[in-house]
């Protein structure tokens, strides 16, 4: 099953890489909008931000240890 889920995503990004090549805003705005793909670039890093910053606030914030309440 997680085997099968990282092919999902790993096929997704390239996918969406590969638009990202064909299909360019004709008049870019800002100098990353230049940048081929940076739109699926800046997404895969914002969930990796995400799930990183998500881990570590429950790691050292949310988590309480297993004799908690018998003290």
């Amino acid at each position: 099953m997680a085997r099968t889920l990282r092919y999902i995503l790993f096929i997704s990004v390239g996918l969406s890489m590969l638009v990202g090549l064909f299909f360019r805003p004709e008049h870019p705005h800002f100098w990353w909008e230049r940048v081929p793909a940076s739109d699926a670039i800046f997404g895969f890093l914002g969930c990796i931000l995400l799930v990183v910053g998500s881990k570590v606030l429950g790691h050292y914030w949310l988590q309480r240890d297993e004799d908690y309440y018998s003290d």
